[in-house]
């Protein structure tokens, strides 16, 4: 079970994590009991609200640069482990705007999971859903991991609705139908989710290799899996770019070869008519000596002309085209 208090200084949700069963919900004020805790304990902070600083400020057990880091309003994503704790900052896609990122911040040691943030991000919601179901969750370093978990399924699931769109993109234009799809704004989402997904990975990258050491076996093992699945998720999002960009390349080559198609339409028209202008010009001046001016069959003799004019120019175009 879950409770919401967001009117409990601060606190968004809080848990008490159980070897065996589902967790525990708690509020700020069940927390002076359980000093030290005997299991688990994961605390979600809104940090716009003044009453969370305060509590964090007055956590005895938090270094100072623990403190400060899980404080800060900082958008650099980075993840330090000092002797026995994990503190970092890494980004999310914001649970009310799926198109915009935010920052969380958060600290773990042993026996205390703290999160942070300044906008509602989807994995620490995804992470209150869990254990409202009871998903058993049995230590911290479990705990941390399902967090990042979700983060990377979130990206995952991002770069998998980009491939549809491209999917739909490619059977559309390959189809000879029109695609009117922005994929300017498409390319620029990527880009953003690219950065986003580079920035997580350059901070998980070297944390394998610095695990405090209540990181058991098997929290190291799911820990080496999100590894992989981060390298999965960025190459996907790369092969996704690559084939967006092939693609709007394909739509500006048929797009450039229908403009051409009409420009050479209208060339060869103006080619034709041409001399029709010209004759037209020619016998509309009012002038003396005018060719058949009082004769009867005048205007059959200028039609002619016109008529000789088109089809030389049309003989001359055709023997052009087939030098």
């Amino acid at each position: 079970m879950g409770v919401e208090l967001y009117d409990d200084g601060g606190l968004i949700c809080g848990f008490q994590l159980q070897p065996q069963g589902p967790a525990i919900a708690l509020d700020l004020s069940a927390l002076d009991a359980l000093q030290p805790p005997g299991q688990c304990l994961w605390l979600h902070f809104n940090l716009n609200d003044r009453r969370a600083i305060e509590w964090v400020k007055a956590c005895a057990w938090l270094s100072p640069e623990s403190r400060d880091l899980l404080l800060s309003g900082e958008h650099n994503t980075r993840i330090e482990v000092t002797g026995s704790t994990i503190a970092g900052v890494l980004s999310d896609v914001l649970a009310d705007d799926p198109d915009e990122f935010g920052m969380f911040h958060f600290y773990a040691d042993q026996s205390y999971l703290l999160t942070g943030r300044h906008h509602t991000i989807s994995a620490a919601g995804l992470l209150r859903a869990d254990l409202r179901r009871g998903v058993p969750i049995a230590n911290t370093a479990a705990l941390l991991n399902r967090l990042w978990g979700h983060v990377l399924a979130t990206f995952k699931k991002m770069v998998a609705a980009y491939g549809e769109i491209i999917d739909d993109a490619e059977d559309r234009v390959f189809a000879g139908r029109d695609c009117e799809m922005n994929f300017g704004q498409h390319r620029l989402a990527m880009a953003r989710l690219r950065r986003q997904v580079a920035a997580n990975g350059h901070a998980l990258r070297d944390l394998p290799g610095h695990l405090p050491p209540w990181w058991d076996g098997p929290a190291s093992k799911e820990l080496m899996r999100l590894g992989r699945t981060l390298s999965s998720v960025t190459q996907d999002l790369e092969l996704v770019q690559e084939r967006a960009r092939l693609l709007n390349e394909e739509i500006d080559r048929r797009l450039t070869e229908r403009t051409n198609r009409n420009l050479y339409f209208v060339s060869v028209a103006a080619t034709v008519f041409l001399p029709i202008t010209l004759l037209s010009s020619i016998f509309g001046m009012n002038v003396g000596g005018l060719p058949w001016l009082d004769d009867p069959n005048g205007f059959a003799w200028v039609m002619g002309c016109m008529l000789a004019a088109v089809i030389i120019a049309v003989v001359l175009i055709y023997r052009r085209r087939m030098l």
